[in-house]
């Protein structure tokens, strides 16, 4: 018997169509961001920003993310918006050269055409060239999105990548950054392809606490027994999660202080300890953390005798006056020290609270400095004279000008960690008998570092010191005058330095997102929750009215059907037999109308998507739907066809057989064939 009529398919093909097509476009709609990541690789973010237009991730980042060997391709980029005869399009600022490292691939044929000229060229994206009406090549206009700002580019070539490039206009990097007002050491976003993204999600936002250990320092590098140094140290939590760290501290392999330290999320802590030694010598101090990241660091103390340092200038004119400076070891000016130089007739004079003595030179000749320290605390102190002797010159055989050279220059330590300081100490001597200022130019690696200005007296040897730091790891070439040496700077880090560096710089700080699962918050400039509030609300909105309509059809159906159910209980069939007879055709009704729902609504989603009348952040809206939710939409459509089918049924058949006949009495229902009912 024929208790749900065909027309039940297309009211369920029809609801189907409709739900099917509103959410393969919802879903290209929450997928739309992933336009920018080109759907090809990795996209590095900062963590903080609102939209993926308002990230800025540190130029600096490209460098360390090159020298990684799990990398294998980094696109700096920068977003910028422009508009041409009204249709607004996404300026994307690239690295013409690493861009194909990353993908999509663009023809070299195509990259290699273009030049540097004064104004310069971009290649424009096939999509947006047909929507746009160019004749190649073209030199056009670009005004910012969120500024006046203006720029001319030469569209030189159209590339087709098979991405969403292809809805895009590609300029130089500098263009982008003019547009956008980004600045010139960040881009908005770095695109990267790693044959690791599991390893390079955790390293750069990892969910659990991850820590690092970084910026070791000592306060002394010499010291002498008894004397307290400070050590500290930081630690940095790039983890999404808070964590509890332990910190050891060792001397020369001997655990001499613990502590454990807790840290927030994406935060430092600094720890520092006192210690003091009891032994002459060299000694090794090593901080160290444990963990899924274990690091360690390490650096040496001298433990030296006690000695105080006597500075004098290297040459006097004869007659002149000069000045003797006397310091301890780490620099305390020593006070009351008697200086003397020892001519036929000695000059004699004592040091002041700044540790400086002025003596006359009265005679030409070389002079070893004499000091008594009979009076102060450091009387049994060795004394290093620096230099060793003292030269009184003739001035009437040196010229009337003032000659500055440099005659010495000395660079200690040779080789220093990270953040530690080198200390560079040069000689200048003025050959003339004419007084003056001599600027001093220290040079590393070619670039000026500082200008140093030391005023000479005639015929007067001054030695100046300076310090280095800060200076990044490798080897660098210092210049002062025409004496230079190399400083060999290492990483703190023995092991995997770079990603060290890495994680302490940018980890937590920059987020990993995969080119699909850029979120559509990141792109709008709305909330989070207010995008997944929207979405769902018209998924849900489709869902709904699909569902009623096959409830409705159903009930329609069975409630029409009540009389031939009454006929078929009056004749003996059991509730069971009737559950099954309608269990049946609604099956099969409620499969053969989803099916051709499913397929009519996604050549109706196709067919939206191709009109390219959906146009979401500047690209065309792909269509982007899995097999996945096709069959749980299928799945659904039947579920809710057996359901609203069986409970309409079971209402039908409590009652009796009567009342069921009875009730359709007034119905315009055609008489029906007892022995066609009975052969059904």
């Amino acid at each position: 018997m024929l208790l749900i009529r065909q027309r039940v398919v297309v009211v369920i093909a029809l609801s189907v169509m409709v739900f099917t097509a509103t959410i393969s476009v919802l879903i290209g709609l929450s997928s739309a961001p992933s336009a920018f990541a080109a759907n090809e690789g990795f996209v590095v973010t900062s963590s903080d920003a609102p939209t993926i237009f308002s990230s800025r991730v540190e130029m600096d980042l490209v460098t360390i993310l090159d020298s990684l060997d799990k990398i294998t391709g980094v696109s700096p980029e920068v977003f910028a918006f422009s508009e041409w005869d009204s249709d607004t399009f996404v300026v994307r600022g690239v690295d013409f050269e690493r861009i194909s490292s990353v993908g999509p691939a663009i023809d070299d044929q195509v990259l290699s055409g273009l030049s540097d000229g004064s104004v310069p060229d971009a290649l424009i994206g096939d999509r947006l060239l047909s929507r746009m009406g160019f004749d190649l090549p073209a030199t056009i206009v670009l005004v910012g999105s969120y500024n006046s700002k203006m720029d001319l580019v030469r569209i030189s070539d159209s590339f087709s990548s098979g991405s969403p490039l292809d809805d895009e206009l590609l300029v130089p990097l500098s263009v982008a950054r003019y547009l956008s007002d980004t600045p010139e050491d960040m881009a908005s976003i770095i695109r990267l392809s790693t044959n690791e993204p599991a390893w390079l999600s955790g390293l750069l936002s990892p969910e659990s606490a991850r820590f690092a250990l970084f910026d070791m320092h000592i306060s002394k590098s010499e010291v002498v027994i008894g004397e307290s140094i400070t050590v500290s140290a930081s630690v940095r939590n790039w983890g999404g999660s808070e964590g509890l760290i332990s910190i050891d501290l060792s001397v020369d392999g001997v655990s001499a202080w613990q502590i454990s330290v807790s840290i927030d999320p994406y935060s430092t802590e600094s720890v520092s300890h006192a210690l003091s030694f009891s032994s002459i010598g060299t000694h090794e101090i090593e901080i160290s953390i444990g963990g899924d990241f274990p690091v360690s660091l390490s650096s040496c103390v001298d433990v030296v005798e006690p000695y105080i340092v006597m500075e004098s200038p290297g040459s006097v004119m004869d007659g002149s006056t000069f000045s003797v400076k006397v310091y301890t070891y780490d620099g305390a000016p020593v006070q009351d020290a008697i200086i003397t130089i020892p001519t036929p007739t000695p000059s004699t004079n004592t040091t002041d609270d700044e540790g400086v003595s002025e003596l006359l030179a009265d005679a030409v000749g070389e002079f070893t400095l004499v000091v008594d320290m009979t009076g102060t605390d450091y009387g049994s102190y060795d004394v290093v004279r620096k230099p060793s002797t003292i030269q009184v010159l003739n001035p009437s055989v040196y010229p009337d000008e003032f000659l500055p050279v440099v005659s010495a220059f000395s660079l200690s330590p040779l080789s220093i960690k990270e953040s530690e300081e080198s200390y560079g100490s040069a000689m200048v001597d003025n050959l003339g008998i004419l007084t003056g200022v001599y600027e001093l130019e220290v040079f590393v690696d070619g670039s000026l570092e500082r200008v140093i200005s030391i005023p000479l007296d005639s015929a007067q040897s001054k030695s100046v010191s300076f310090e280095l730091d800060s200076l990044s790891s490798g080897t660098h070439v210092v210049q002062v005058g025409d004496f230079s040496m190399s400083l060999e700077v290492q990483p703190w880090f023995v092991d995997d330095s770079d990603i060290v560096r890495l994680v302490i710089r940018y980890g937590g700080s920059n987020s990993l997102s995969s080119a699909g699962s850029i979120p559509i918050y990141q792109a709008a400039k709305i909330s989070q929750g207010n995008v997944a509030v929207a979405l769902f609300a018209l998924g849900a909105i489709s869902g709904l009215l699909a569902t009623l309509a096959i409830v409705s059809v159903f009930s329609k159906e069975v409630h029409e059907g009540r009389r031939r159910l009454g006929i078929i209980k009056a004749i003996g069939a059991s509730a069971s037999a009737t559950r099954k007879l309608v269990f049946s055709q609604a099956f099969m009704r409620g499969l053969m109308g989803a099916a051709i729902g499913l397929v009519a609504g996604i050549a109706c989603a196709i067919a939206l998507v191709r009109s390219g009348v959906f146009v979401v952040f500047g690209h065309s809206l792909d269509f982007d739907i899995s097999l996945g939710p096709l069959m749980m939409i299928l799945a659904g459509a039947i579920s809710i066809s057996l359901v609203s089918a069986l409970v309409s049924a079971e209402m039908a058949v409590r009652e009796t057989a009567i009342s069921s006949i009875r009730d359709l009495s007034q119905e315009n229902i055609s008489q029906i064939d007892i022995e066609t009912l009975l052969r059904e």
